[in-house]
């Protein structure tokens, strides 16, 4: 495939400095025809949404993407909607910088259904724009380029809540004795898991997730997205 391309004339020489051949841009404009148009195979595949929601709490967040000039409708009371969730997994962080940055990558994105609401000051970012498709790669956090991967959602890796064992086992024991289902669950994973049963922080972490103490946001990404 070859197509025409808009791009800047340039010329040629041999640097005295390097001693081989570089390019001196002219400055000007020039029209290169049939240029090979080269592909790669997508990284990422991703559903296109109709929107995304960016919470009034995420301030810096909706200052860039007004910096791109990607359009925002700005809610100007609360709005309660239907929108998928990320609840991201095996998140990692790059171990060189880059632009002062430690880049983010996450392992796992797993969508769920959730009623949210977002406060006045929140922003509806609709991909039906001629930035469309910057906003999802913006908003993605599976995108290397996302403000995920640079950082801006790093609150959500942190665990908020916690609670101590003298305070979990009994809670665990009373789980056990009140709910058989749930009973025969944590004795069959004993069963096969031998490590998860050696491990007591483990055992009373797999109660907790299962209480209403846990911390139902750690690593759930906050922008809502509208199927």
């Amino acid at each position: 495939k070859k197509a025409d391309f808009l791009g800047i004339d340039y010329r040629e020489y041999i640097s005295p400095a390097s001693g081989v051949k570089e390019v001196r841009w002219l400055g000007t404009p020039k029209l290169f025809k049939d240029l090979p148009v080269l592909g790669d195979k997508p990284g990422v595949v991703l559903t296109r949404p109709k929107a995304y929601y960016v919470p009034a709490t995420k301030p810096e967040v909706i200052a860039r993407l007004k910096l791109h000039g990607i359009q925002l409708e700005t809610l100007k009371e609360a709005r309660t909607v239907n929108v998928a969730m990320y609840r991201l997994s095996g998140v990692k962080a790059a171990t060189e910088s880059f632009e002062g940055h430690y880049a983010l990558t996450a392992g796992g994105a797993q969508a769920e259904s959730h009623r949210e609401t977002f406060p006045a000051g929140s922003v509806r970012v609709s991909t039906d724009q001629p930035l469309g498709d910057l906003a999802v790669v913006m908003l993605e956090p599976a995108s290397r380029d996302s403000l995920f991967a640079w950082g801006f959602f790093n609150e959500i890796l942190q665990r908020t809540e916690y609670i101590e064992g003298y305070a979990v086992a009994p809670m665990a024991e009373k789980m056990l004795a009140d709910d058989p289902k749930l009973k025969a669950e944590f004795e069959a994973l004993l069963a096969v898991d031998a490590k998860f049963a050696a491990d007591p922080t483990a055992r009373l972490q797999w109660f907790y997730a299962r209480s209403k103490f846990y911390d139902e946001r750690y690593l759930l990404y906050p922008v809502g997205i509208e199927r």
